[in-house]
């Protein structure tokens, strides 16, 4: 059987050096590209267990979501708990400051007919994005 072989085909390759901002912008484009797949490819041994990725920006928005894809997109910074507490400046603050830690919060469980139960996440602050993935308690 005769094998074939495709012509190979040479870029020409720029003299300009891309500038910092413009990659920085490439990377994160990337980033947040690979992040969304990855949170919206979790499982569904793993979702019905309440186990998913999430993933936000550091300004509230949600970029990926493994679950509740209709949040993708949402501003949730002013967001509450039901006890108050701002979770989503929490764990931005958390991240900031030492880069990654566990928070815990209450929200609903989307395993468990959307029953509002404690959580505790980790997250962890990779290229301007909050990643995180929580267990339900």
């Amino acid at each position: 059987m005769p094998t074939t072989t495709r012509p190979r085909t040479t870029r020409k390759r720029s003299s300009k050096k891309p500038s910092s901002s413009s990659s920085r912008t490439a990377v994160r484009s990337s980033s947040t590209k690979c992040a969304a797949r990855t949170a919206s490819s979790t499982s569904k041994k793993a979702r019905k267990k309440g186990l998913y990725i999430f993933v936000y920006d550091e300004k509230g928005v949600v970029l990926a979501h493994g679950v509740r894809l209709e949040l993708t997109g949402k501003n949730r910074w002013d967001d509450k708990d039901p006890d108050g507490k701002y979770w989503i400046r929490d764990w931005t603050a958390l991240v900031q400051k030492s880069g990654s830690g566990w928070i815990e919060y209450k929200e609903f469980n989307p395993a468990d007919k959307n029953k509002i139960m404690n959580k505790a996440s980790f997250v962890e602050l990779v290229d301007g994005m909050v990643i995180g993935c929580g267990v339900y308690f």
